[in-house]
């Protein structure tokens, strides 16, 4: 499964979130950039022509894995608004993906420093 996040609102429900809820345009190109570099490689190195099924697959892997920390923010309002429930604050949030050290445990929303980045 491509679940990310588990999201727990002030009411007590809880809600996954998967990489396609953070999907976004500018996402889907840096794939496609990325299986076409892996063709042009296998090209000079190996003499294969044309873009294939295993460059979009590793590409969507390699983005799914440098994109793991994309949630970046500490507003709610962001959050519902990602998670489509805007009526709800969200107090906490857990990563179901495993990053590139294991497990990260889950954080509380109120406890994260302010990056001025947004979703």
């Amino acid at each position: 499964e491509n679940q990310f996040l588990e999201v727990t609102y002030a009411g007590g429900d809880k809600e996954i979130l998967y990489f396609k809820d953070f999907n976004s345009g500018a996402m889907i190109a840096n794939i496609v950039d990325r299986a076409k570099k892996m063709a042009i490689k296998d090209l000079l190195t190996h003499d294969q022509r044309g873009l294939r099924v295993e460059h979009l697959l590793t590409a969507c892997t390699d983005e799914f894995h440098e994109n793991e920390d994309l949630p970046n923010t500490t507003n709610p309002g962001d959050w519902a608004r990602v998670s489509g429930r805007k009526g709800e604050r969200i107090v906490y949030i857990r990563t179901i993906v495993q990053g590139k050290m294991g497990s990260e445990p889950g954080r509380s929303i109120d406890t994260l420093s302010n990056t001025g980045q947004y979703l």
